[in-house]
């Protein structure tokens, strides 16, 4: 399993394109088994002098090769080019899961 994190901004105007980029994505995620697993807008807070992003997703995939996957059906349909237009300050990062749980409680016990 591997999470995508997602943060960006909707550009003005935009909102309708990038509705139907998420519901054409959102197919083919879900349809490798993917899904989103959290997603949230309109910030509270934000770091000190860093750029405002008021949309953030993540999305959960089987594994990096189904990300990958996705990545070359997405642009197989052509769709990548309604997140560029309808987005801007995008930053997509790719994780590797973390049991912070077990990390914690190993370094409560050195």
């Amino acid at each position: 399993m591997v999470y995508a994190l997602n943060v960006f901004n909707i550009k003005y105007g935009q909102d309708d394109v990038y509705r139907e980029y998420s519901v054409r994505a959102g197919k083919i995620i879900y349809g490798m088994g993917g899904k989103v697993v959290s997603s949230g807008w309109k910030p509270i807070r934000q770091m000190h002098g860093d750029t405002e992003r008021r949309h953030v997703i993540m999305v959960e995939f089987p594994s990096e090769k189904v990300f990958q996957a996705f990545l070359d059906a997405a642009e197989k349909q052509d769709i990548h080019k309604m997140r560029e237009t309808s987005t801007s300050e995008y930053i997509w990062t790719l994780y590797e899961p973390w049991d912070m749980r077990s990390w914690v409680q190993y370094s409560d016990n050195k």
